[in-house]
């Protein structure tokens, strides 16, 4: 059913997909009135972002454990897998960059139904997105609450990604 989601969206390198489907399955057990669903899909991607994969968590049922380990930064399965299979040296459409990937997705499931068993026991605090030291700067300027000061909406940015994996700094 969500085959379609594999290699970032049909090879597209976008979302990963296993958040992709993540947010999906969020988004229908938890749509409420205080928009939880959005607060925990924030929070997985955030997460995601900030992890090193993949971890050791399945190596006893993994072919290939003790894997090279890499920071996504991001939630974009481009940037997670090429960092990845740079730090590992091996190339993209090798069995150890598919076994990380299958180890990633096991990672998303276990940490989505974490936060849902949280939600479901109300336990659950929205945790609210900070941005790291290195783009602090940025988004003082870029960030979503400076909109009303720019008219060509280039300026402008709505993400929790750290900007400088994909933009200059422009302040140096």
């Amino acid at each position: 059913m969500f085959v379609h989601a594999g290699q970032g969206y049909a090879g597209h390198g976008t979302l990963c997909g296993a958040l992709g489907v993540s947010s999906y399955i969020i988004n229908m057990a938890c749509y409420d009135d205080k928009q939880s669903y959005a607060a925990i899909i924030d929070r997985m991607m955030y997460w995601y972002s900030e992890m090193k994969f993949p971890t050791e968590r399945f190596d006893d049922i993994s072919p290939i454990p003790k894997q090279a380990q890499a920071q996504a930064m991001t939630p974009l399965c481009h940037t997670s897998v090429s960092k990845w299979t740079l730090a590992a040296g091996v190339e993209v459409t090798s069995k150890d960059k598919y076994e990380r990937c299958a180890k990633v997705a096991g990672e998303v499931v276990y940490t989505v139904v974490y936060y849902l068993n949280e939600y479901f026991d109300g336990k659950w605090k929205p945790v609210i997105w900070t941005p790291s030291e290195n783009i602090a700067h940025c988004i003082q300027c870029h960030g979503p609450e400076t909109f009303p000061e720019y008219t060509d909406g280039m300026n402008q940015q709505q993400g929790h990604m750290e900007c400088l994996l994909c933009h200059t700094d422009h302040t140096k």
